[in-house]
């Protein structure tokens, strides 16, 4: 008789202890968690973020259990999650997965830490329940986008993997934990992400505020004996990988992100800047930009940005704001650039193309080429460049720590950016409450 997915998934959740995780992972849960601090600190003051806060506040006010980010009030864990979920991905810079084409950390981060907070958990049960999370997540992603054919956002996968961490973290039986991740799967958002990013808006923002709060509430649900449909973990045509939980780590293979931008936009940055380096170019010698890309980074927003979510869901932007400040960091999702006039006439001269053999790539790889046609009649190319932060190009534990100091400029002194290193490295000896007064 075939083993049940849903039940070798219950028996990870509650079996998983941090002594028994390969160191590897181990640390790579504190880079994930220092990671997401930081876009957590640099996305708090967002306009999303604020919005969501006030209907919170209106629609689901009640005990304050856990803290909204940088708000100075703590909401009900449910209400938390939701505005904490917009905060982490507010800027896009948060860390992702190749083969579910969107970001674990963030749909799991919020409902855990609301419920770790809550329950008074230690810093050894959070990156259990964090690592059981990303784990979850992960395989429900790659499950449900083969059960539907279709690609849907972050927190329509997320939500599930947000269950089962916050289920481990509040300490719910199996049979309630089972429940957990069918109602979690059955609420959770389906987010038409193409459409999302020709238009971009603060909704959906690849529904992770959503997900995040239906993972955290699915929990709750279950713990008091609410119902839930067996889930999509136990797809047996699909969930092979589910039987790899606990031997095999997915989030070792997470890209992390040094732009805060869609991670499709980012090769074509890479690009840019290698030719630009390599040739010393300067502004003034570009004639032209052309990108050869993946059909979907082709469908990213090409317009000049009236708001932060036109600029992140950009593919000729941040090419144009690194080609003439040779960087593109958070301060460039501000309007002030979206109305300079250098960067609308860069843009004018740009092309995205779709391109065959780098579509065959895609989702495994991110890639692209980029062409620059310079003034005096010279074509220069990039070659194939594979985003940065990638497994095959990674962003190393010193370059994360660098890019947390980075997003968090003017946001934390240097002082607190020190206390937050140290106390990530050794996470697992310390409590929940003592990152969040940082957060707070």
């Amino acid at each position: 008789m075939a083993q049940d997915g849903n039940a070798r998934a219950i028996s990870f959740i509650h079996g998983l202890n941090l002594a028994a995780v390969p160191p590897e992972v181990v640390q790579r849960a504190r880079i994930c968690l220092l990671d997401l601090t930081g876009a957590c600190l640099a996305g708090a003051g967002a306009k999303g973020a604020r919005i969501l806060l006030d209907f919170a506040m209106g629609q689901m006010n009640g005990a304050g259990e856990a803290t909204v980010i940088r708000a100075g009030r703590k909401l009900p864990c449910a209400a938390a999650s939701l505005v904490n979920g917009f905060i982490v991905n507010a800027l896009d810079i948060d860390d992702g997965y190749r083969l579910v084409k969107g970001h674990p950390g963030a749909a799991v981060f919020p409902a855990l830490l609301a419920a770790a907070e809550q329950a008074g958990a230690t810093g050894k049960e959070f990156l259990e329940a964090l690592i059981i999370g990303y784990e979850v997540a992960i395989r429900a992603g790659v499950i449900l986008h083969a059960h539907y054919g279709f690609y849907h956002g972050s927190g329509s996968w997320g939500a599930v993997g947000a269950a089962a961490g916050v289920a481990r973290l509040l300490g719910l039986s199996p049979a309630q934990t089972g429940h957990a991740l069918g109602i979690a799967e059955s609420y959770a958002p389906l987010i038409p992400e193409i459409r999302a990013v020709e238009t971009p808006s603060m909704a959906p923002k690849d529904g992770i505020a959503w997900g995040a709060m239906v993972g955290m509430s699915a929990a709750l649900l279950a713990g008091k004996g609410y119902t839930g449909i067996p889930s999509l973990l136990g797809d047996r045509e699909r969930n092979h990988d589910v039987f790899t939980l606990g031997e095999e780590y997915r989030m070792m293979d997470l890209y992390f992100k040094p732009y805060p931008c869609c991670r499709w936009a980012h090769p074509a940055i890479d690009g840019l800047k290698k030719i630009m380096t390599e040739a010393g170019l300067t502004r003034e010698q570009i004639a032209g930009i052309r990108i050869r890309g993946f059909s979907e980074a082709v469908k990213l927003c090409r317009m000049v940005p009236t708001t932060m979510e036109d600029a992140e869901y950009n593919v000729l932007y941040p090419v144009a704001v690194t080609a003439l400040y040779g960087e593109f960091t958070p301060q460039h999702l501000r309007e002030e650039y979206f109305r300079n006039p250098e960067v609308g006439a860069l843009m004018a001269v740009m092309e995205i193309v779709a391109c065959p053999e780098i579509q065959e790539r895609f989702p495994r790889q991110c890639l692209a080429e980029v062409e620059i046609t310079t003034r005096d009649g010279r074509t220069l190319s990039s070659g194939l460049v594979a985003a940065k932060g990638d497994s095959e190009n990674p962003l190393t534990d010193e370059e994360l720590q660098n890019k947390f100091r980075l997003i968090t400029r003017g946001i934390i002194d240097e002082g607190q950016v020190r206390e937050i290193l140290e106390l990530v490295e050794s996470f697992e000896v310390h409590k929940v409450s003592d990152i969040v007064l940082h957060l707070a």
